[in-house]
């Protein structure tokens, strides 16, 4: 393909500028209109349930991978593999992503939301 760097970083139309800053903030903004202000405001009052899912995805979930990491490790399963679903489970989901799911879930994406920006 001749025009093949003209998509890349450092061509001259500059997608990481023109492409994906613009394309973020348009899925960000947008889904942000979408929710009722007063809701969002409710969501960060109710501490209960943001403490109940941080505890559960930074600690519960953690631990249960760690322990099938560990069967699955003693079963002849990769070191690399087992340490790569370890790292997984302790990385936060983006916000875009808890949204979606949480809208298709039937949840309340205020909440999703006010979880994922803390």
């Amino acid at each position: 393909f001749p025009l093949r760097e003209i998509g890349g970083d450092s061509s001259i139309l500059m997608p990481k500028y023109t492409l994906k800053l613009p394309g973020v903030i348009m899925i960000f903004l947008s889904q942000g209109l979408c929710l009722d202000p007063t809701a969002v405001t409710k969501a960060f009052t109710q501490c209960h349930i943001i403490i109940y899912v941080s505890i559960f995805v930074f600690a519960v979930y953690p631990a249960v991978v760690m322990v099938v990491t560990t069967l699955l490790e003693s079963m002849g399963y990769s070191k690399y593999f087992c340490t790569g679903m370890v790292v997984t489970s302790v990385m936060p989901t983006t916000t875009a992503m808890s949204t979606i799911l949480t809208t298709m879930s039937g949840g309340r994406v205020p909440v999703a939301v006010a979880n994922a920006t803390l």
